[in-house]
């Protein structure tokens, strides 16, 4: 393993006893299809972190907040796990200089949904290695204190399409809303997508992003900047 890669091992707190995997979740899936011999990429580790994150994150905000109703955790867990916010806490560990990045995406130096998922590939790879206990433990490390986070982060900002669903609910039923994706096009490692949402045959917004999720959410803060 190069100087640089033991180097960021420290800064992640854990030594990985299988440094493949280390490799594995720092290569992107265009670059696995651009150097087919280098080995296999981070989407299968994404996969397992996410799984980690959702419950480590959950466990910690169930004892962070006793009072605190069901809706209103799963809005935090929201903000503290959407794809954006992960993509701060790589870059917060120097991730993304140990990127291996397709030639599309290099020129950004890596979209936040690359360094987003790659995050999570890390903790799926730190599971795999030493076992929960030790995933756990990077996630605390790298989050930090908890409430502190919480306070930093837009939390009305993090959940678009619930708090549409709520304006809406009310009047119109939990049915109303409908997302279509009206375009898609790029590579496959460059994906575009352009969502609308629409209240029955109303258009209420319409949003673009990385993939169909974030476009939707692109949608929904769209109609919510509009009175309805």
């Amino acid at each position: 393993m190069s100087d640089s890669l033991a180097q960021f091992q420290t800064r992640l707190g854990h030594v990985f006893r299988k440094p493949e995997l280390l490799r594995q979740a720092l290569t992107h899936p265009g670059y696995a299809n651009e150097h087919p011999e280098d080995g296999q990429h981070y989407q299968r580790l994404e996969f397992l972190g996410d799984a980690v994150i959702q419950f480590v994150v959950t466990a910690a905000l169930f004892n962070l907040r006793p009072a605190e109703r069901e809706g209103e955790l799963s809005r935090l867990r929201v903000a503290l796990t959407n794809g954006v916010f992960l993509a701060g806490l790589a870059r917060e560990l120097g991730l993304p200089a140990h990127l291996r990045l397709c030639t599309a995406e290099k020129k950004s130096g890596g979209s936040p949904t690359a360094i987003g998922d790659a995050y999570e590939a890390v903790v799926g790879a730190i599971f795999v290695d030493a076992g929960l206990p030790a995933a756990e433990a990077f996630i605390h490390r790298s989050y930090g204190d908890l409430e502190a986070r919480l306070a930093s982060l837009k939390i009305e900002d993090a959940n678009p399409k619930g708090r549409l669903q709520e304006r809406v609910q009310p009047l119109h039923g939990t049915g109303a809303l409908r997302y279509e994706t009206i375009q898609s096009g790029g590579a496959d490692h460059a994906k575009e997508y352009a969502s609308s949402v629409f209240l029955a045959d109303r258009l209420l917004g319409t949003g673009r992003g990385s993939s169909k999720k974030i476009a939707e959410e692109a949608a929904a803060r769209a109609a919510l900047a509009h009175e309805m």
